[in-house]
């Protein structure tokens, strides 16, 4: 029995689209006799079926678009202030050290010279399960902001959220572009000049 359930919750969105068929092509059926002539009555018939199979499907649809409309508006990152690094944080020719060879920031260094990405999430659409995720990235010392980063995080149609078992946010995708560490850290920090 725990075998069944078990399947029944894995495969949950699949179950309803195969319930759903059926009921979708009543539907357009019903639709379709309304009219008499052949083009008028298939058409009709298939362009409810598209419309009705789709209702439940919609608010993923269009979540998904203004998730991708949020990313190339809102989303990004801000540098309000760059902060100076010794020269220790250089090499000889003057690029950074605080790379690793896979382009990665040093995270060493945000724990000695900056807090950061812990950040604030809130709700922005609750239409669309749509949250805002803003990160300041602040200097250890005073505290002083010197960025942000804000990103969204589209949690899907309400089908995936109410029967996926395992439903997993969409966000922007700048943030895992290989060369964001590099883009974002390069604006961030700047060689100490010297008085």
């Amino acid at each position: 029995m725990k075998a069944i359930f078990g399947l029944l919750v894995l495969t949950g969105p699949l179950f309803i689209v195969v319930l759903w068929l059926p009921l979708c092509w009543w539907i357009a059926r019903k639709t379709s006799k309304r009219f008499a002539s052949g083009g008028t009555r298939w058409a009709s018939g298939a362009a409810t079926f598209v419309v009705v199979f789709l209702l439940p499907f919609a608010d993923s649809i269009v979540g998904h678009i203004y998730l991708k409309h949020l990313c190339s508006t809102e989303a990004g990152v801000k540098v309000y202030q760059s902060m100076e690094l010794p020269a220790e944080y250089w090499d000889e020719n003057g690029k950074p050290r605080f790379f690793n060879k896979y382009d990665r920031f040093d995270h060493k260094l945000m724990g000695s010279k900056i807090d950061g990405f812990g950040g604030r999430v809130e709700r922005y659409s609750s239409v669309f399960a749509i949250n805002k995720h803003t990160s300041p990235i602040k200097e250890r010392g005073s505290q002083k902001i010197l960025a942000e980063v804000s990103t969204f995080h589209f949690w899907g149609g309400w089908v995936s959220r109410n029967f996926s078992p395992s439903n997993a946010a969409t966000s922007c995708e700048f943030m895992d572009a290989p060369d964001f560490d590099r883009n974002f850290y390069g604006q961030l920090f700047k060689p100490a000049t010297s008085i």
